[in-house]
């Protein structure tokens, strides 16, 4: 290959891996795009991490867990930028027991994700590294016990971001039969301190649980906050229409909702509330249960006017009637609308004339 190479995509670990890494000294984006279900021998992974700790100049780096000694190396390399690592299915022959080596920060990075099968390798990578420069953080796991969820949290908090992180999206696959414990109500805290926070989208199961004190506690924390996203069907939810209301006072630049409420016992009158969010278009409620259809839609059409339907993204497996519950919202929601448009349209008709 050429001596002036910079970008590299590859779908295996070839043998002559560490000559491409040694002959392309300008390489600076390098990954590897291997197929999920395929298993990596020991032999592989050593020449993937010795590779790697020949690139000098990398700006990207996506690829499989590497060592710490290599992870080391990236955390001197003053031109990285965004780091990507992606476990593969047979990762349960990869260990993460290897010594600890005392790292400096990732001085540079802005984007850091993580898609594997556990925490584990995340959480001590985490744990030993430092990221003032991070604005982006993402993991998906496939299982994410809220303990695992809590000291993620908190290795997070601690890498040294708190001024420029703004967006974090951290996500579980597959809902693991646990019991919920303190670390359902300590798992959000631990992202106060990202005051700079414009995007935060947790999907989690049995580690998110926020009452409407909490809710408005999370929401002053981060004046900027655009989209926001917290969702966990298996904790039970104490949110009401009057919390999420004092806490949209907060942030009135937040256009994307999506969070778990209960809709059964409302705490309102639509009549007499006087506030509206202007800036909000796009809502979830998620597996939100509803008894009022009507008196549902007609608060969301008083508070929320920019609103024109409430999306159904995880309705479909609830069942039928969840869905067509859900149905009758945005019914009456687009009743409520047509008729003030045709009263506008009336009062305008009078105006003129």
């Amino acid at each position: 290959m050429s001596p002036t190479l910079r970008h590299c995509s590859l779908s295996i670990i070839h043998p002559e891996l560490k000559s491409l890494a040694t002959r392309c000294a300008a390489l600076e984006h390098l990954s590897f795009k291997i197929p999920e279900w395929e298993r990596q021998s020991a032999d592989d992974r050593t020449l993937l991490c010795d590779s790697v700790r020949l690139c000098k100049r990398l700006v990207t780096l996506s690829c499989l867990p590497l060592d710490w000694a290599s992870w080391k190396h990236l955390s001197d390399l003053p031109s990285l930028l965004k780091v990507s690592v992606c476990e593969p299915r047979s990762a349960s022959r990869w260990s993460t027991d290897w010594d600890i080596t005392n790292f400096t920060p990732f001085r540079n990075i802005t984007t850091l994700s993580f898609n594997v099968n556990t925490a584990a390798y995340a959480i001590t990578a985490m744990q030993h590294s430092e990221f003032p420069s991070l604005k982006e953080f993402e993991m998906v796991a496939d299982v994410l016990p809220c303990s695992e969820a809590e000291k993620l949290l908190r290795a997070l908090s601690k890498c040294n971001a708190k001024q420029t992180l703004q967006h974090i999206n951290i996500a579980s696959r597959i809902a693991k039969d646990q019991e919920p414990s303190g670390e359902s109500l300590a798992a959000v805290t631990q992202l106060f301190c990202f005051s700079q926070l414009r995007t935060l989208r947790l999907n989690l199961h049995y580690c998110i649980h926020i009452d409407n004190d909490l809710l408005l506690e999370a929401i002053a924390s981060w004046p900027h906050i655009l989209s926001l996203e917290l969702i966990d069907s298996r904790m039970p939810t104490t949110i009401t229409f009057r919390g999420l209301f004092a806490a949209l006072r907060l942030c009135p630049h937040l256009h994307t909702l999506r969070i778990f409420m209960d809709l059964v016992d409302i705490d309102i009158d639509p009549t007499t509330e006087s506030f509206q969010h202007t800036t909000l278009h796009t809502l979830e409620f998620s597996r939100s249960d509803v008894a009022d259809a009507k008196a549902v839609a007609r608060i969301i059409f008083s508070v929320l006017p920019c609103v024109d339907h409430v999306n159904q993204r995880d309705t479909w497996d609830a069942g039928m009637i969840f869905y067509n519950v859900w149905d009758k919202v945005n019914s009456h929601l687009r009743y409520l609308k047509s008729s003030a448009v045709v009263v506008d349209d009336i009062k305008g008709a009078v105006a003129k004339s």
